[in-house]
């Protein structure tokens, strides 16, 4: 099964199928941890009560379905930065002006928050599994090396997802273990 299709650790070559989480390297712990984000966070989203969607998450945020277009937005993002990785090239992502940040999210909302909620994850898992595509492509030194953009790349953007999961929770409340 690919590696974007569950939260699984990539073994290296030569590594015993038996390893231990503690035991994976940075690259396999980067790559579990941001696949399992990403995966709550679809789930969270879709767990969301039909009549809560446009509601704001907390004063300052957005709705369920805002945030959903948000991540979509920066997905797409993410990914063209891994793609730049891959080529060889610095991704310019990581000098994204931070003064824009405010006016590029409101845009990236207002663009696609029209959309209907199961639309927007829907999307958001398709981008995902590609991206997940391009992640199994990064060497493991490159993710096990303090620094590298694509350990960046990838840990701001579990990080992102883990917030905005953080965010719904606050609302509407964890998953149960077994959802």
């Amino acid at each position: 099964m690919p590696f974007g299709r569950r939260a699984v650790g990539r073994k290296s070559g030569g590594s015993d199928g038996g390893q231990s989480e503690h035991e994976w390297s940075d690259a396999q712990r980067l790559r579990y941890w941001w696949q399992a984000e990403r995966d709550l966070l679809l789930k969270t989203l879709s767990a969301v009560p039909e009549d809560q969607i446009d509601s704001v998450l907390a004063e300052g945020s957005w709705s369920a379905k805002g945030l959903a277009a948000h991540r979509l937005f920066w997905e797409a993002e993410e990914r063209a930065a891994i793609e730049e990785h891959l080529g060889g090239a610095f991704p310019s992502l990581l000098d994204f002006p931070t003064r824009r940040i405010d006016s590029t999210n409101a845009a990236a909302v207002a663009s696609l928050g029209d959309r209907r909620l199961t639309a927007l994850i829907r999307a958001l898992q398709d981008l995902r599994e590609r991206t997940a595509t391009l992640v199994e492509r990064i060497p493991d030194a490159d993710l096990n090396t303090q620094g590298n953009p694509a350990r960046i790349l990838l840990g701001v953007a579990l990080e992102h997802d883990r917030e905005h999961r953080g965010e719904l929770e606050s609302k509407f409340g964890a998953l149960a273990q077994d959802d």
